[in-house]
């Protein structure tokens, strides 16, 4: 921890945010090894119960604080991110990962374009360059056979948008909070969301187009056995751990800066979808999942050379 803190807080920040996308790359390929047993709110709700008692055994013996002092930013994150997350993982059982990845990861893109919005910062002609490219990156995955097109495929982005605006928050308003407070309210706004949606779902039953469509939305409440909970369990463990990370990395650096690390999941889930399940995307997706990737880089670098 001491070679840690010589270092700069952006490369802090990039070594933390980097290990915790390793981690949640390999970890979010775990998800389909259930997405056929239980619906997004389902495992959600069971995987933030596993986490949520390995955070308070961390709090235990670390005396690090579970309560937030900023109770309205904590929430307000908490907000964002469950929403990034529900839309993000209803989606992963119906494409590539790493396509659904590249969705998230437009967030460098929207945390860019509500940065100036918000709080009136600058935008280049290069940002907006790399704004239109992003959006032309995201085009390429969508595919031309734009009949095949749902709903569906805008969550990814939709959850970039979301992820973004938690981002902004982490750094803007809870940089003196501690990861855990901020980790224990996430988890478990999450997992009454989870719970929530599982409920409302099995009591109103949707169509049968709608289960067939998406039945990792939709499905109703399904009891499990011990192989699904041995599987929440290890994912409660590895996923609380690598959002930690990443709630320390943004507090000790600006969204703006450290985002540029955030590629690193795509890297991730990518080699692990391949690794897993033999996924691969098409040439189209490819294209435009190293166009978001640019597009990003190239915003953050124009960023750093403004401020």
């Amino acid at each position: 921890m001491t070679s840690l803190r010589s270092l700069s807080p952006l490369q802090q920040s990039g070594i933390l945010l980097t290990s915790g996308l390793l981690i949640f790359g390999f970890a979010d390929n775990l998800t389909l090894l259930v997405s056929d047993q239980v619906s997004v709110g389902q495992f959600h709700f069971s995987r933030s119960i596993c986490a949520i008692c390995v955070v308070l055994v961390f709090a235990r013996f670390s005396g690090a604080k579970i309560l937030p002092n900023n109770w309205k930013a904590v929430f307000t994150r908490a907000f964002f991110n469950v929403v990034a997350m529900l839309l993000y993982f209803g989606v992963i059982p119906m494409m590539p990962i790493a396509e659904a990845g590249a969705g998230l990861f437009t967030s460098p893109i929207f945390i860019l374009l509500f940065s100036y919005i918000l709080y009136k910062e600058n935008i280049t002609n290069r940002q907006i360059f790399s704004f239109l490219l992003g959006l032309l990156g995201v085009v390429l995955i969508l595919g031309n056979n734009y009949s095949n097109i749902t709903i569906y495929h805008i969550f990814p982005v939709l959850a970039g948008a979301s992820y973004a605006m938690g981002a902004i928050i982490t750094n803007r308003y809870l940089k003196e909070e501690d990861p855990v407070a901020i980790l224990l309210c996430f988890l478990f706004s999450i997992g009454l969301v989870g719970l929530l949606l599982t409920v409302f779902f099995t009591v109103n039953p949707v169509k049968e187009t709608y289960l067939i469509e998406a039945p990792f939305i939709f499905k109703p409440w399904i009891n499990q056995g011990s192989f699904f909970w041995g599987v929440m369990i290890f994912l409660g463990f590895t996923s609380s751990s690598a959002i930690y990370l990443m709630i320390k990395a943004y507090q000790i650096s600006r969204p703006s800066y450290a985002a540029i690390y955030e590629y690193t999941y795509l890297i991730s889930a990518g080699f692990f979808s391949w690794l897993f399940w033999g996924s691969v995307p098409t040439l189209a997706s490819l294209c435009g999942i190293i166009a978001i990737v640019i597009a990003g880089i190239n915003i953050i670098i124009a960023k750093s050379s403004i401020d």
